[in-house]
């Protein structure tokens, strides 16, 4: 795969579905005048509203029919995007590298957690997993809604996590649960007893008013905590979530690392097909999407066998 290949297929999916969107408008437009002369007399400006709702009536069916109509051209343009910008960029900065655009991260291994609302609706995609510093990891794009129905039977979803999931594994051994999260963090599910061991999970304050302002701590164990949560530590979690808005969660269980950020983007995405690619913008915003994995290694020293 390359470049010129990527912009082969933004140009054939961009010009496929502008093309559509001029006949879905133009068609549009013809059969709000004929609503329009068929409605039969009445003021001009009940006539205005009329013209104006058959064709943005018209106009949305056009849209999702264009949308359908040129989905081949869309998956051709995306996977070509992946092979040359991320799947390439990917193996140049891990080892033990499988990456799937359309496969994500499954849902049973955050609700297993015990430490995150999935939802309603659950979608992910994006998965990568590999090594780096040999520290194994998991990550993927998230999307979490949770369905709302209102006193007057409409139904809406609200996203409440939309962001990455990364799983670390690494060196350090431990057997008590812990988790911080961060104030803004809103998929958190406050624990009880873990599942796994039964034991009660409780709030924890540190000796750090800072650090106990940007989280919230709950663990097994509050004594035994501290052998993750040394002053080292807790000054880089605080700069970490702080750089990302207090919308993240750490799970220390089983000897891995769970780290939700709630960021609002879908990472390793595309741009939009309606203006040539910038190759050096795409670099450069994949190599960022790719510096959120490894910054966790690098500020939080995962490979290292003890905390410090």
């Amino acid at each position: 795969m390359e470049f010129k290949d990527v912009e082969t297929k933004r140009q054939t999916y961009y010009e496929k579905l502008r093309n559509g969107y001029l006949i879905s408008f133009g068609i549009s437009v013809i059969l709000s005048i004929v609503v329009l002369f068929a409605s039969g007399s009445g003021s001009g400006f009940g006539l205005i509203i009329i013209l104006l709702f058959s064709i943005i009536f018209f106009g949305g069916i056009g849209a999702i029919v264009t949308s359908f109509a040129t989905r081949q051209e869309a998956t051709d343009y995306r996977r070509a995007y992946k092979a040359y910008f991320i799947e390439r960029n990917l193996a140049q900065t891990f080892t033990n590298l499988s990456y799937s655009h359309e496969k994500g991260l499954a849902r049973q291994i955050l609700s297993d957690t015990g430490m995150v609302n999935t939802g309603n609706v659950y979608d992910s995609n994006d998965f990568t997993s590999g090594s780096y510093k040999n520290t194994a990891f998991a990550q993927a794009d998230v999307h979490i809604q949770t369905e709302y129905t209102d006193s007057d039977g409409n139904t809406q979803y609200i996203t409440i996590f939309r962001g990455r999931a990364m799983i670390f594994e690494f060196p350090k051994k431990f057997n008590f649960k812990l988790e911080l999260v961060g104030r803004k963090f809103r998929a958190y599910r406050v624990p009880g007893k873990d599942k796994a061991t039964q034991r009660k999970m409780t709030k924890i304050s540190t000796e750090s008013n800072e650090f106990d302002h940007v989280f919230k701590t709950y663990g097994e164990d509050g004594f035994e905590a501290f052998y993750i949560l040394n002053p080292k530590i807790m000054s880089r979690m605080i700069d970490i979530s702080e750089h990302y808005k207090n919308k993240i969660l750490f799970g220390f269980t089983d000897n891995r690392l769970f780290i939700l950020l709630d960021n609002g983007k879908d990472s390793f995405e595309p741009p939009r097909p309606n203006r040539p690619i910038d190759e050096q913008a795409e670099l450069a915003k994949v190599a960022a999407d790719i510096k959120v994995v490894t910054d966790f290694v690098d500020q939080l020293s995962l490979e290292r066998k003890i905390f410090i």
